[in-house]
């Protein structure tokens, strides 16, 4: 039989399978990583024409395989389009060459009536899967309120929206007060003591934002806080406030536990944008302003902003707590186990606690366990896996309690109870694990199981019990007395006048010492210098490691700790404006001396945000331990 005819049929399909394999494999590559973005004007003028472009990228893309579907266009007139048009571009990093694809269609339309424009979320599908873009705004503004917010661009007229993304209107020289607001938000006021809150410091611009100086974020006293990372909610999010369209950015986020009930607040953010505007330069007449116009000129804009100060209402847990309430609010689990139910006597086990679910996990302290007589415990170990979300912390903490059982027997160890606070609810509610029974086999290594607990001796020890112990004397010892009796002689009065005025002089100390420690003010005053030079301690290892923004953040805890220590202010009313009132009017110190002592605090907390400030750690340093030294002589 002739096999040749057959092996060439067979390689033929396995060649085609291997294309198909290869096709579909680039085709999931590019599928894997597919971008569909829209861009479009924040602000446009009703009557001028501007463009709206939708772009769809991936790796490898094939073109031709993108099936685009455009949105309803309401509120505008489309004058031409969709118009494709295709980029490729291509890089070679770290030995791996990568080619990406982009097709953007482009629309150009013209605004038909002022208002808000709502445009809806564009489909693109790409092999087999379907992609959507963001719906976005555009505000559309008349020509009065357009000359009236650029007065000095009304001759730019049309033209000058036709650019698509965040273009800025040309020829608008300063800042409206709305076109920039800083606020601070949160997800909820009114909450329980524990419960968790998400604060996000938001900047909402109509104009282009290059950089910013003098941040002050608030101090979030009260609160536990933990800020979050907003690296994946940047992009362009529109939102629309007081019937105007702005980008808005999410600064910084936090995750706070309040500490304690009361009204809390959340104190203004403060500092300053730079703003970029673009203006027109004015024509000069000239032949050349005739066929060109005036030139576009970038002018960079500061505008001091300021965030509301926010206030939160917490709430008391309610009462009666349960017995084993430690302080979680959330919504918890718990599962426990026993690393065996048989051991041998003098060898080691533990029991493992698992706690998960969503909460207040950095403030949740571990369940108590009691463990029989006869069981040595050792320290608990503790380990944990937490996300911080806009629920709270989630995750799992586990508590694992080692121990070494004794003696042989079978004991019942009971299952670990917990309680918490479910603020969804308003109650407490408790879960626990099952018990844990185990055996205690005889030690096979030649221990005693009648021994049982007998802590300070060994085994060897007990061995020798039957040769070490002395005989005991039997009969009369016939004493005889030697010397004189102490008892009411000279030396027994003064023995005990000694006695007497030792205990007089340590009641007297004693009594001292807890009228001193009573007033805690001038406990707190005594030790400012100690907690002071301790800190700078610490400040000087990151100094000497290099680590600035830790070395600033530890100075400023040296010098703010030690001045309201010093003068008896709370952390609630430390305020530059209090300690140099205090220092310069209620201790009598040079007001130049009080204003170097907060210019070096300023210059600290403007390195610590602005690692390029310039701001030496060795001066600072140096200046710090002079300034409390001179200080500590004066007040």
């Amino acid at each position: 039989m002739n096999t040749k005819p057959f092996n060439r049929y067979l390689r033929r399909i396995t060649m085609l399978v291997c294309l198909l394999l290869a096709g579909s494999l680039s085709l999931v590559r590019a599928q894997g990583d597919v971008e569909f973005e829209v861009h479009a004007p924040l602000k446009v003028v009703q009557g001028d024409q501007f463009r709206i472009e939708f772009s769809v990228s991936a790796p490898n893309l094939d073109v031709n395989a993108v099936q685009f579907t455009q949105p309803a266009m309401n509120g505008l007139n489309v004058l031409a389009g969709p118009v494709p048009s295709n980029g490729v571009f291509s890089s070679f990093i770290n030995g791996v060459s990568q080619t990406r694809v982009t097709v953007t269609y482009t629309f150009w339309v013209q605004a038909d009536k002022a208002g808000k424009i709502d445009l809806p979320a564009a489909t693109a599908t790409v092999a087999g899967k379907t992609y959507q873009t963001k719906p976005t705004s555009i505000e559309c503004l008349t020509p009065d309120q357009a000359r009236q917010q650029n007065p000095q661009g009304a001759q730019g007229g049309r033209g000058q929206h036709q650019g698509g993304g965040n273009a800025q209107p040309v020829g608008k020289a300063t800042l409206n007060s709305d076109d920039i607001l800083l606020r601070m938000e949160v997800n909820k006021t009114d909450v329980y003591k524990g419960e968790p809150i998400v604060a996000s410091l938001k900047i909402y611009t109509q104009v282009n934002i290059v950089g910013f100086e003098n941040v002050k974020y608030p101090a979030l006293n009260g609160f536990w806080a933990q800020e979050m990372d907003v690296s994946g909610q940047q992009g362009d999010n529109r939102t629309t406030l007081g019937g105007k369209v702005y980008h808005t950015q999410t600064l910084r986020q936090w995750l706070l536990y309040p500490q304690r009930t009361g009204t809390l607040e959340i104190e203004q953010a403060q500092f300053t944008a730079i703003a970029q505007l673009v203006t027109q330069t004015p024509t000069t007449g000239s032949p050349y302003d005739i066929f060109f116009g005036g030139a576009p000129e970038v002018k960079n804009v500061s505008s001091r902003l300021a965030s509301s100060a926010v206030k939160i209402r917490v709430k008391e847990l309610p009462q009666p707590q349960p017995a084993d309430f430690t302080g979680a609010v959330g919504q918890f689990e718990l599962a426990g186990m026993i690393s065996g139910d048989r051991f041998s006597a003098n060898s080691a086990g533990s029991i493992i606690l698992r706690l998960t679910g969503t909460g207040n996990f950095p403030l949740v302290e571990a369940s108590r366990i009691t463990l029989p007589a006869a069981f040595e415990q050792f320290d608990m170990k503790t380990n944990e896996r937490l996300t911080n979300t806009a629920n709270g912390t989630t995750g799992e903490k586990t508590f694992e309690f080692p121990f070494i059982a004794r003696a042989e027997g079978k004991y019942d160890i009971s299952g670990v109870s917990f309680s918490y606070f479910d603020p969804v609810s308003g109650q407490y509610k408790s879960v626990k694990t099952p018990d844990f029974p185990v055996e205690i086999l005889r030690d096979e290594g030649g221990g005693t199981s009648g021994l049982g607990m007998v802590s300070g001796v060994t085994k060897e020890d007990l061995k020798m019990l039957g040769s070490d112990i002395r005989f005991i004397r039997m009969g009369n010892p016939k004493l005889v007395p030697q010397g004189n009796a102490l008892l009411w002689s000279w030396k027994w009065f003064l023995i005990v006048f000694l006695l007497a005025a030792a205990f007089a002089g340590l009641l007297f100390y004693l009594q001292k010492n807890i009228r001193e420690r009573a007033d805690i003010v001038r406990v707190k005053t005594k030790k400012a210098n100690k907690v002071a030079l301790r800190r700078l301690k610490r400040a000087k290892g990151y100094m000497n490691a290099g680590k600035e923004s830790a070395f600033f953040e530890e100075l400023l805890r040296a010098l703010w700790g030690y001045m309201g220590d010093k003068l008896a202010i709370d952390v609630a009313n430390l305020t530059k404006e209090r300690v140099l009132g205090e220092l310069v009017e209620g201790r009598g110190v040079p007001e130049e001396q009080a204003r170097e002592f907060l210019s070096l605090i300023s210059e600290c907390e403007f390195a610590q945000y602005s690692p390029a400030a310039g701001v030496q750690m060795d001066k600072a340093y140096n200046a710090a331990l002079d300034l409390i030294g001179r200080f500590e002589s004066k007040i």
